[in-house]
């Protein structure tokens, strides 16, 4: 068995199912309330509940196209793939997203299990600090081995690190690491000292995969002899149960096949021998059919195609509830230029015009819950949250008060049209998800709110590269997407909004406060925090005191919770996790998903 460390050794978090999930319930995250025959709970061969409906239909297995046997092959069905022939994330477009290269290729020095709150140590064993948070000792597995039989040291790591630290031109490149990293010592093959340039408590969390993946450690005896922003790393060593049998670009394909010689077998010796990522059809109805026929086994089906599946009876499938890390939410400009918008009243104007209950009911494709946090409703980061604080600043959806901030701000004059410092009141919010996707929806129903009280108010659709230069430039008055800072503490999102790192308006921001928010008062409460174990009594004060300053100028406005159910076929595969066994986070692009296809079992399928 893997060694386990409950988080409570390290982070002093306290998780368990019920908190996780957070809600319980009719409410429960990502509850498929109103599915067809569904009470929420997950489907497979043998339902659980006397409530759930028995499977009575059929299912009909069409032939995989695949070039592996299908009995002993695992496949995604994954996003639309451009890059097939590099593995270098050092570099713009380097490596396939979503390729299954961040789940079995890669391996990470510790996983923090959301689903259940243990930390797994995998190509570590522990981590510690110094007194004063100016060393940080990570102790490696001495067993771990790259997938070319070479020992996994402490010298890989202090490459990599000593890399990140020097070239700026990286992707992952300067930032913290040029910041805080001294120098890397090796006392020993097991043994990294981190030496810092100034207290840091937080550094660890680099190295911990708590939402999709974390520090990428590289093998020094094949990249110090390249050059980073040229080298393909084709096909790619690094320490995981998995390597690259061939890409297939024609199919959209990437066939990963075990490593016989992987250095945990002992804890991790999944029984799939090959695993398929590939593209799914573009059609919703056509990847859908090709989870229905058993083409493919995880993925390639949303909760409408679900639903028509669980009212037929269809046997096989499961879904199982997960809420994402990222509560949708809107971005406000605060910089003063854009007007209206940097008015910290006109925020709160903004969230009284949030029906947040609705979202979250009928707007969102599963029910899920309003948010009242900038976080995830995880149990680990219940702690930060403070009820007293909370209720002083409730994110309730008002119009009237709304319109009585917006009356003080911009008023009407003799025309009937709002101004704000004699400009007229206007509003831009940009998206980048599609016009029928559900964050369009979201903007587009607080445009028609802000219409109706006399702010005339644009909502825009900008493909991706186009809407992250505009985020990132300061160009837009409202983002409407998602919060994805906090997944340990809460100054991870306050350190980002320090004035330091607010760029002018055009300027681009590299993804540090895009909201261009200054307050010379969370800045002080930042930087202290900044050197604070955030678990220590010293430092609830100063998060309750930016907690306040938050609410006070909502400079990111959270709306709902995000529930992503996940689908699983169990034909060819069982074992999956399950609302009622959530062993491990279920999503099949985060790293932890390697803990999934180790607990996979076949069930004696044989294909047609």
């Amino acid at each position: 068995m893997a060694q386990y460390e409950n988080v409570r050794d390290v982070l002093d978090y306290q998780f368990n199912r019920r908190g996780l999930l957070g809600l319980g319930g009719a409410a429960a995250l990502a509850g498929l309330a109103g599915c067809s025959g569904d009470d929420g709970g997950s489907y497979g061969d043998e339902p659980t509940g006397s409530s759930k409906p028995s499977p009575t239909g059929t299912v009909k297995i069409a032939k995989a196209n695949i070039p592996t046997p299908r009995e002993q092959t695992l496949i995604v069905g994954q996003t639309e793939y451009t890059v097939f022939n590099s593995w270098n994330g050092f570099v713009p477009n380097g490596v396939p997203s979503g390729s299954g290269m961040d789940v079995f290729c890669k391996e990470y020095l510790f996983y923090l299990n959301l689903a259940t709150g243990e930390r797994i140590n995998w190509l570590a064993t522990n981590y510690s600090y110094n007194p004063d948070f100016t060393e940080l000792t990570l102790n490696l597995e001495p067993r771990a081995k790259w997938s070319d039989g070479e020992p996994f040291t402490s010298a890989d790591l202090q490459f990599t690190l000593r890399l990140l630290r020097d070239r700026k031109d990286l992707l992952g490149g300067g930032g913290d690491w040029a910041e805080f990293l001294k120098d890397v010592a090796t006392p020993d093959p097991q043994t990294a000292v981190l030496q810092l340039k100034k207290s840091n408590p937080r550094i660890h969390y680099g190295f911990i995969t708590t939402i999709l993946g974390s520090f990428d450690v590289r093998p020094k005896h094949i990249w110090e002899k390249q050059e980073p922003t040229k080298f393909k790393d084709n096909p790619p060593i690094r320490t995981g149960p998995y390597v690259l049998d061939e890409a297939i670009q024609n199919q959209k394909m990437f066939v990963w096949k075990k490593n016989p010689d992987y250095w945990n077998k002992e804890n991790l010796d999944p029984k799939p021998e090959y695993v398929i990522y590939q593209s799914t059809a573009k059609q919703a109805d056509a990847a859908a059919l090709a989870f229905e026929r058993v083409q493919i086994d995880v993925g390639s089906i949303n909760e409408e195609h679900a639903k028509q599946l669980r009212a037929e009876g269809y046997p096989n499938l499961i879904t199982t509830q997960f809420n994402d890390p990222c509560p949708r939410a809107f971005w406000l400009n605060n910089d003063p230029s854009r007007g209206l918008i940097s008015e910290p009243k006109m925020h709160w104007v903004v969230s009284y015009l949030i029906d947040r209950p609705k979202i979250a009911r009928a707007v969102w494709p599963v029910e899920t819950a309003p948010a009242q946090y900038p976080w995830a409703d995880y149990a680990s980061l219940e702690q930060w949250k403070n009820p007293a604080i909370a209720d002083k600043y409730p994110l309730t959806y008002d119009p009237a008060k709304a319109a009585q901030l917006l009356d003080e701000i911009a008023p009407k004059g003799t025309d009937g049209k709002r101004t704000y410092k004699g400009k007229p009141a206007t509003i831009e919010i940009i998206t980048p998800v599609p016009v029928d996707g559900p964050e369009y929806v979201i903007g587009t129903m607080l445009k028609t709110e802000l219409d109706k009280l006399g702010v005339p108010t644009t909502m825009r659709s900008l493909s991706g590269s186009v809407h992250d230069e505009k985020f990132q430039k300061g160009e837009f008055d409202i983002a409407d997407n998602w919060v994805c800072h906090i997944s340990q503490d809460p100054e991870q999102l306050y350190r980002d909004l320090e004035s330091d790192r607010a760029q002018p308006v055009g300027k681009n921001a590299v993804d540090k406060n895009k909201t261009r928010f200054r307050n010379p008062q969370l800045d002080q409460l930042s930087k202290q925090l900044a050197n604070m174990d955030p678990t220590s009594p010293e430092a609830k004060p100063l998060l309750d005191q930016a907690l306040e300053i938050y609410y006070q100028n909502l400079p990111v406005i959270p709306i709902i919770q995000t529930g992503y159910p996940q689908y699983y076929n169990t034909t060819y595969w069982k074992g999956w996790p399950t609302d009622e066994d959530l062993y491990q986070v279920p999503l099949n692009w985060w790293g932890h998903f390697m803990f999934v296809i180790g607990r996979l079992e076949p069930t004696g399928q044989v294909e047609p």
